[in-house]
């Protein structure tokens, strides 16, 4: 397997084999642990797509002295690609996308 998943699909592996054989400290994680974990990555990607997303809104506003119709106005010229977890409302505000989970 190619591409970043063979990182991360290798590296549970790895550590497994280190429990095994007594070279790393093993303890357990309880499976409330791991929800949190999930719900902070989750908070940080909607974050990181909201900050990305205004970015692009304040550039393109600037510099084209009106605000973008709609997301697709910012590809590619500020954006690489469409955002799957925030999108722009009809008053150029960024907002989470429908069914994306984002506040």
């Amino acid at each position: 397997m190619t591409g970043p998943f063979r990182t991360h699909l290798a590296a549970p592996v790895a550590l497994t084999l280190l429990c095994v054989a007594g070279l790393a400290a093993c303890g357990t994680v309880e499976a409330k642990q791991g929800t949190q974990a999930i719900v902070k990555a989750s908070a940080l990607a909607c974050d990181q797509a909201r900050s990305e997303m205004q970015r692009a809104v304040d550039a393109y506003t600037m510099l084209e002295q009106k605000p973008p119709a709609d997301e697709q106005t910012l590809v590619p010229g500020y954006l690489l690609a469409p955002s799957q977890l925030m999108d722009i409302d009809a008053q150029g505000n960024v907002v989470a996308a429908p069914g994306s989970g984002c506040p």
